[in-house]
């Protein structure tokens, strides 16, 4: 005996309509959850979050829609409303969020509407939750741009008060080198030239006569130290030329030994006080160099790489200097000189470094970003 067993459980056609209508259901679900998200990844958060709670209402047949966001302890809640309420007296809450956020989302409309089922308040969770992810970064994204306005401001303050440091020191080695000038430069000029004066009166058979040559000498070198030292203290070139040309200007002067000199002329356009405290930084490094090095040669490189940061590198050959070691009495002038060459670079916040070459010898490297904001300092 035959028994036809599929008919018994093949679905009729009711419950294949209800099996339809559910997938229909769980794809709208689904869609205004996806609809949801992008509309508040496509707009700022102030239009998409008022869309989005439009159409939460819309989807619980609400007619009034109130969101009320988390607070943070200084701040008042922020609260969004939307639509309102028709019939306050009949009018019910259908939903009300629990995600434990703090987020607070409540619907209200008529109680006759249509009835909210577990999988309608699954979804307004899910989109109440993608709201609160959307405050809370739009919030965060806020406090970013408010701290990086504040280091903004802090940073171009630090600038403007380098730049009036830098400034000071320069004016105050300008009226030092003009005391100089128009004083004991002047004096020991006018030594020189009366010991010249003397010398040539007295006669070639005068007792007194090589010693009045040897003051006369002492004289004139007292004069060219001087005047390299007006020279070092203020240079023209610096405030005519720039970095570049001024450095150029200090090698061309050296004597006794090899000088490479690979300057980019672009570094005279640098800010004012960049090129200041870099010049200062090698004029140091060069004279620690011919000083106490005892070097055959001397490297000096000054530019600007991809990143906006200014170079300085001053190489020798000769007998070096240990960072690490206690400096002898004979370098610790050059030891004060290593100091003032780390506090110069730290007020630009740039770095130094001063090492021994592998073949011998000494390097100093020193770079500093090029910070626009100093440019109208």
């Amino acid at each position: 005996m035959n028994h036809d067993t599929g008919a018994a459980h093949s679905p009729n056609v009711a419950e294949l309509k209800a099996l339809y209508r559910a997938a229909e259901k769980r794809a709208a679900r689904l869609r205004f959850i996806i609809e949801a998200r992008n509309l508040l990844d496509a707009r700022t958060f102030e239009l998409a979050a008022l869309e989005v709670l439009s159409r939460l209402a819309d989807f619980a047949g609400a007619s009034f829609a109130d969101l009320v966001f988390p607070s943070s302890r200084e701040e008042l809640p922020v609260q969004l409303t939307v639509g309102k309420s028709m019939s306050p007296g009949s009018d019910s809450i259908l939903f009300t969020s629990q995600d434990g956020s703090g987020l607070c989302l409540t619907l209200m409309g008529p109680s006759r509407g249509r009835a909210i089922d577990a999988d309608d308040r699954q979804t307004l969770e899910v989109v109440a939750g993608q709201l609160a992810d959307a405050y809370n970064l739009n919030r965060q994204a806020a406090e970013n741009q408010a701290l990086l306005g504040d280091l903004q401001r802090q940073r171009s303050e630090l600038a403007a008060l380098v730049a009036q440091l830098i400034q000071a020191q320069e004016q105050e080695r300008q009226r030092v080198a003009l005391d100089l000038h128009d004083g004991s430069a002047q004096l020991a000029a006018g030594l020189s030239y009366r010991l010249q004066d003397l010398s040539a009166r007295i006669g070639e058979m005068h007792a007194l006569k090589p010693e009045i040559d040897q003051l006369a000498a002492l004289a004139r070198r007292s004069v060219a130290d001087l005047r390299a030292a007006i020279a070092d203290l203020r240079p023209p070139e610096l405030d005519d030329l720039g970095v570049a040309a001024a450095l150029r200007t200090r090698l061309d002067a050296i004597d006794g030994m090899e000088v490479i000199a690979d300057l980019d002329a672009s570094a005279d356009r640098w800010p004012a006080s960049t090129g200041i405290i870099f010049y200062r930084v090698a004029q140091e490094a060069i004279t620690n160099v011919i000083k106490h090095a005892e070097a055959g040669r001397l490297i000096v490189r000054l530019f600007e790489d991809g990143a906006g940061q200014a170079h300085l590198e001053v190489i020798d050959d000769g007998k070096g200097i240990g960072e690490e070691r206690p400096p002898p009495v004979q370098v610790r002038g050059a030891r004060l000189g290593i100091a003032g060459m780390r506090e110069r670079l730290a007020l630009l916040g740039g770095r130094f470094e001063i090492g021994a070459e592998s073949s011998g010898g000494t390097h100093v490297r020193a770079v500093a970003p090029l910070q626009q904001e100093m440019t109208s300092g």
